[in-house]
């Protein structure tokens, strides 16, 4: 049984699969379900794939599943975003969601590797998917020329930064919700692997680099 010797998600990986459809079955618009759906409905090889695949090389979700799990946990949030500013559109929203991350499946190898293919280092996980949404983009009859270029650049900016890796920042909402929603994922996530990873004698765990900052668990 892979679990006994790779690392994999805590939670029920066909379970996150099922809510992660529930998603896509609110997306309204048909170019865009039409999209989701060539990947996360038909394509069986990729759905096996991206309920194995982690979502990071190490950091956070670095384990079996975690990149379902992270996809998931952005589109919980990206529902909270959208519900609170139904300025939002949330079907632009949850397929930029659904496909942020997806270029890791090529970025990171396999387990019981999972590390940085030659196209991970050379493209990164950004490039690679707005490569894989082109494609497929151009395969779906009558796609809105300007939905496509939304699309990918929510994407493109979905690391909010030029210094963290996006070749654009975000310019409209939606790229900023998934922005953000991504952003609270890793981050909360890292830490809950920090305290989880830590002895638990101690409430002072040391400096992270990733915070810079000394790190202690919640006691009182």
């Amino acid at each position: 049984v892979p679990q006994d010797y790779i690392p994999v998600s805590d939670k029920n990986i066909e379970e996150m699969f099922q809510e992660l459809l529930g998603f896509i079955k609110e997306i309204q618009e048909p170019h865009l379900r039409a999209l989701v759906e060539k990947y996360y409905v038909e394509d069986t090889n990729f759905v096996k794939r991206f309920k194995e695949h982690s979502a990071a090389k190490s950091v956070h979700h670095s384990f079996m599943g975690g990149l379902l799990e992270h996809t998931l946990g952005i589109l919980k949030l990206c529902q909270v975003y959208a519900s609170q500013y139904p300025i939002i559109n949330r079907d632009l929203l949850y397929t930029a969601g659904l496909f942020h991350d997806v270029g890791k499946m090529v970025e990171i190898s396999d387990f019981p590797e999972n590390d940085y293919t030659d196209d991970g280092q050379l493209l990164g996980h950004i490039i690679i998917g707005i490569e894989w949404l082109s494609k497929s983009i151009r395969e779906i009859n009558g796609f809105p020329p300007r939905l496509a270029s939304l699309l990918k650049h929510c994407i493109l900016a979905h690391h909010g930064e030029l210094e963290f890796g996006s070749p654009k920042k975000p310019a409209i909402i939606e790229a900023v919700a998934l922005h953000m929603a991504d952003n609270t994922d890793s981050k909360l996530m890292a830490f809950k692997e920090i305290l989880e990873s830590a002895e638990e004698k101690t409430d002072w765990i040391g400096y992270n680099r990733i915070f810079e900052s000394n790190l202690s668990r919640t006691k009182f």
